[in-house]
């Protein structure tokens, strides 16, 4: 499996252009181990680009009871 690069500095929406860059890339291979290796790719810049967002997200303010 190729090992993802560090993309610390990547947003979410950059993450977002990747995603779709990689499943087009998987679209054209034939079933079999590199497939599945660039859809692992996939799903695991799905996860980041995730918690990029959630991470980036504003705070929401404390509501006392």
């Amino acid at each position: 499996m190729k090992k993802i690069p560090r993309t610390t500095y990547q947003s979410s929406d950059e993450l977002e252009v990747r995603i779709k860059e990689r499943e087009a890339d998987a679209a054209l291979l034939p079933p079999g181990a590199t497939r599945q290796s660039v859809l692992k790719e996939v799903a695991q810049l799905r996860m980041y680009a995730s918690v990029k967002r959630w991470a980036d997200a504003e705070p929401m303010p404390l509501q006392h009871k």
